[in-house]
């Protein structure tokens, strides 16, 4: 048995990675503004969309996605 974090706590750790909500509706499949529920507590996460999310935020993937962005940015 775990404990989950709070919507509030994985709202932080999305922008301490440098994701948007976006980045976590796409790889969730959901629409961005479920997500927004989620992080508001507004909703409660089911548990296979939070072990997804939790994997997500410590992927290879995410830290590509945050990259492009970055690169992105720098070369306007």
């Amino acid at each position: 048995m775990y404990i989950m974090l709070r919507g509030y706590q994985l709202k932080r750790m999305r922008i301490l990675k440098g994701l948007i909500q976006d980045d976590i509706a796409k790889e969730l499949d959901v629409k961005r503004n479920y997500i927004s529920m989620l992080e508001n507590e507004q909703r409660e996460i089911p548990e296979d969309k939070y072990n997804k999310w939790i994997k997500f935020l410590n992927s290879k993937e995410a830290r590509a996605i945050v990259k492009r962005r970055s690169n992105k940015k720098s070369n306007k």
